[in-house]
Parts: structure tokens; C-alpha cells; sequence
């Protein structure tokens, strides 16, 4: 999955107190106004801004490094909305497509990852903690923080299914962007298993 450094921003009110004599209320704010020492200030965090965003880049750590693209719709200062009762969120979040993982270098989709995991005395059971980025194929035994792809989900008996099937057997993830490949795959996919048509693909003449 693609990753992206993001710039996070809110302002913070700053504020001081100070006493000034004046003849008059209007005097003494006039005389505040004009005062340019902030030694003693102090920062209102309970009255901070929202949180907005300010900059993001294609990457890890890329931040002023590489090219920036563009901040979103919403996401700039000015542009972002509360969600009553949830806090300095979009009004409206997009929703994510379901996607699940492919290892880069097989295709296969039987992926795990590291986690850490507590004994529940109470429901008899191992309750999760957390996940890590460490991934492991269980097909080709590759490890890794970036072992995986990740596609849209492959509904069940869908040619997008039979694909990544095929892929699996050839162990062959590159060819999900190639066209004679799909289209072999339209071709025999109700009369071919995933792997007869990965031995036919193997076997079809140069060409």
C-alpha cells in the first residue's frame, strides 16, 4: 500500500498577562497592543485551532525532499469541518474500498504479519494487542516491511478472482498488468482450472 509523509498542523493561541497604567481601560489596551515583549507568555492549549494539513509527499520521510502534491479537498486550513461529537473530523469521510494483500513476489495472498497478543484469563482466549509492518508470505516464505501489494478485493468466482488465482500458480504478480494475460484469463475461465491455465499459459507459443 502507498505511503505518504503528511504535514499536520493547528494553531495555538498564545496569551500573557500583564498590568499597564493608564487613565483609561481604552488607554491601557491601546498600550497592549503596542507591547512587544512576550517574555511571559503562556499557550491556551484548551482554546488550540483545528487541525489541518499543510503539506504531503509520496513516501517515508519526504518532506520538503521530494515534489509535493497536492493537499486535498477539505483537508486545507479554513476548509476542514467538525463532526458533532467526534471530534476535528471531515463531515463527510470518503469510504475506502476493500482491498487485501498480495506478495510481491509470488502473487499469493496468504499473508501474515507480526503481532503481539495477551492471555485473557477472563474469556480463555489470546486477546490482540497491536500489528507490525514486519509481513511474511506463507507461500514463498519472503519477509518484509514492504512485502505486500494491496489490490481491491477479488469477489468470489469474479475473473479479477481467477486472475490473482493464476498469478498465484505462475507465481507471477507483474502480469496483473498484462493484457494478453487477462484476456488469456477471460478466455478460460469457466473451462479451465487456475492452475491448467497457469501450465497452458506456460506452455502457449511464443507470441
Amino acid at each position: 500500500m502507498p505511503t505518504f509523509t503528511i504535514e499536520s498542523t493547528y494553531r495555538l493561541p498564545v496569551f500573557r498577562h500583564r498590568i499597564y497604567e493608564a487613565p483609561t481601560a481604552e488607554n491601557a489596551c491601546q498600550l497592549a497592543i503596542g507591547d512587544d515583549d512576550w517574555q511571559s507568555q503562556k499557550q491556551d492549549h484548551e482554546s488550540a485551532g483545528p487541525t489541518y494539513l499543510t503539506g504531503i509527499w509520496p513516501g517515508i520521510d519526504t518532506a520538503y525532499e521530494v515534489a509535493a502534491l497536492p493537499v486535498p479537498p477539505r483537508f486545507a486550513e479554513g476548509e476542514r469541518l467538525r463532526d458533532t461529537g467526534a471530534g476535528d473530523l471531515p463531515a463527510t469521510v470518503p469510504k475506502m474500498e476493500p482491498v487485501m494483500p498480495r506478495c510481491r513476489h509470488c502473487g499469493s495472498g496468504q499473508i501474515s504479519c507480526d503481532a503481539n497478543a495477551c492471555w485473557d484469563e477472563e474469556t480463555q482466549a489470546w486477546v490482540l494487542l497491536a500489528t507490525y509492518d514486519s509481513q511474511t508470505c506463507e507461500r514463498c516464505g519472503a519477509d518484509s516491511n514492504h512485502l505486500v501489494d494491496w489490490v481491491p478485493l477479488a469477489g468470489p468466482g469474479s475473473i479479477y478472482a481467477f486472475l490473482w488465482d493464476v498469478i498465484e500458480a505462475l507465481e507471477a504478480p507483474k502480469l496483473i498488468g498484462d493484457a494478453a494475460f487477462k484476456a488469456f484469463c477471460r478466455e478460460h475461465q469457466n473451462d479451465l482450472t487456475a492452475e491448467q491455465a497457469a501450465a497452458t499459459w506456460r506452455n502457449r507459443a511464443p507470441g
